[in-house]
């Protein structure tokens, strides 16, 4: 496999061209555990909180699995989560495959980051909806629209943000210290300005000195 300090540095070079399959595969296991692990433990938090751990993912497991009705769903089991997880992990490794395959081809990494984090969300938000309606009926109402919108928003934000770091560190940075920048920019900008106007104000005080002295013959 391609040493990774000469990937990285290839692609900053501006060189980044699919001239090996490990490059995406690389990017695919990366973003796919970053991406599931992000989901994954934001729904381990949200259970935590509600004094059931691991009830999401049990839920889901036994609506696809057991055929069970939500409502029907009152204890966590763990070989049901471990099920789910299989299956999660599968679901999010072709996520990252894709995504991979994406960035390469269409270039997503150079879009804004915002646009990317948007078409990203935008897919997994959409597959999720359609595959619980379909394989897990029910589903969406037990979790609650709003925890899947914010799960999926941080998955899609972390996976794009771990793309933009590995293929574009140039937008990474600009990402990190544009408010800086704008802020200095400003701030000369303030400068120049202050500059201006003191010099103008010795302008004004020079003629007026002159005209104090003769040195400038009034206008008649």
């Amino acid at each position: 496999m391609e040493d990774r300090t000469v990937r990285n540095e290839r692609r900053r070079a501006g060189r980044d061209i699919p001239t090996k399959l490990d490059d995406l595969l690389y990017d695919a296991f990366y973003s796919a555990a970053i991406g599931g692990s992000v989901l994954g433990l934001f729904f381990l938090l949200v259970d935590v909180v509600a004094g059931q751990p691991f009830y999401t993912p049990t839920l889901m497991g036994s609506v696809m699995f057991l055929g069970m009705s939500p409502e029907a769903v009152t204890e966590v089991r763990l070989e049901l989560v471990a099920y789910f997880t299989m299956l999660h992990i599968g679901a999010f490794g072709v996520l990252g495959l894709a995504l991979s395959i994406l960035v390469y081809e269409v270039e997503l990494h150079s879009a804004h980051p915002a646009r990317a984090v948007a078409v990203l969300f935008l897919v997994i938000e959409g597959g999720f909806l359609i595959s619980a309606n379909v394989f897990m009926p029910g589903v969406v109402a037990a979790i609650g629209f709003g925890q899947i919108l914010v799960g999926n928003l941080l998955t899609a934000t972390a996976m794009v943000l771990f793309m933009l770091m590995s293929h574009n560190p140039k937008a990474w940075d600009r990402l990190l210290h544009g408010n800086r920048e704008r802020n200095d920019r400003r701030s000369q900008n303030d400068v120049r300005h202050e500059h201006g106007e003191v010099q103008l104000q010795m302008v004004q005080h020079e003629v007026d000195g002159d005209a104090a002295h003769g040195n400038i013959e009034p206008e008649r």
